[in-house]
This record gives structure tokens, C-alpha cells and sequence, in this order.
């Protein structure tokens, strides 16, 4: 998995300056996977979410095993109204990391937004099956900066 990208200037808690410090990232490497993916965590905070999906297709063109990507990538279709799609990056998610609680987590998320609700319990148990809080850990429909 690609190393962490870490924007150089400190950041304010502000995240129009994360995005120019991974835009500024992006300026030295313009394909590194995980300053694509960073960028837009910081572009899905301010509610950029057609440029957080484009920041997230193109991260996983340049690595399409990043299991943070596919998750981020299905958190933003939910948001847009996508779910079916939502579902599919989940599943791709998984096919990369079995283990990611994350994306278990996103999975069941969506389907309960389906009205699968069976089906999202079922999802929900195997994360709480790798972690116990797994459910406390991801409250909500938050995208990851990739760790």
C-alpha cells in the first residue's frame, strides 16, 4: 500500500487549507494515490462531493487496491443518491481487505439506506464480529484519510 501523504504547511482545522495542502502535494506528484484520496476526504468536508468522487475515481485509477478509496468512494455516492453503485465500491472494498471495518461498516450503512435491513444486520455483525465497537467507531457517514 502506498505511504501516507502528509500535507508539509500545519494545518488550522480548516479544511480549505487541507485542500491546498494536498493540492500542493498533488502539484510534486500529480498520481499519487493517496494525495488524491486525501484531497478528497478534504473536498467531501466541504461539501464538494461530485469533487470528492472525482478525486476518489482517480485516486483508484492509480491504485485500484486501496481499500480506503473504494470506501470513501461509496460514502460519497450514498451521499449523492447513488446507493446501488454505493454498493458495488463496498463490495470492491472488500475484495481488497476483508478486515477493514470501515468499509463492513459502509456496507451495512448503504443497505439499510436500500431498506435491506436483514441483510445490513448481517453486514454490521461480521464488523462487530472483528471489532466489537466497530459500530462506535464509524457513527456516521465519514470518509477516511488513508492511514
Amino acid at each position: 500500500m502506498p505511504r501516507l501523504v502528509t500535507p508539509k504547511i500545519p494545518l488550522t482545522g480548516d479544511d480549505r487549507d487541507a485542500l491546498r495542502a494536498y493540492s500542493d502535494v498533488m502539484a510534486e506528484n500529480p498520481n499519487d494515490p493517496a494525495a488524491l484520496n486525501n484531497r478528497g476526504v478534504a473536498l467531501e468536508r466541504e461539501g464538494r462531493y461530485e469533487e470528492a468522487l472525482a478525486a476518489f475515481s482517480a485516486a483508484l485509477l492509480r491504485d485500484n487496491e486501496d481499500v480506503y478509496a473504494w470506501n470513501n468512494r461509496a460514502v460519497i455516492l450514498a451521499r449523492l443518491g447513488r446507493p446501488q453503485e454505493a454498493v458495488l465500491a463496498c463490495k470492491q472494498a472488500l475484495a481488497v481487505d476483508r478486515s477493514c471495518i470501515f468499509a463492513w461498516v459502509t456496507y451495512g450503512m448503504v443497505l439499510r439506506r436500500l431498506g435491506s435491513f436483514r441483510e445490513a444486520e448481517q453486514v454490521l455483525a461480521v464488523a462487530e464480529d472483528l471489532d466489537p465497537q466497530a459500530r462506535a467507531l464509524y457513527p456516521g457517514d465519514s470518509t477516511m484519510t488513508r492511514a
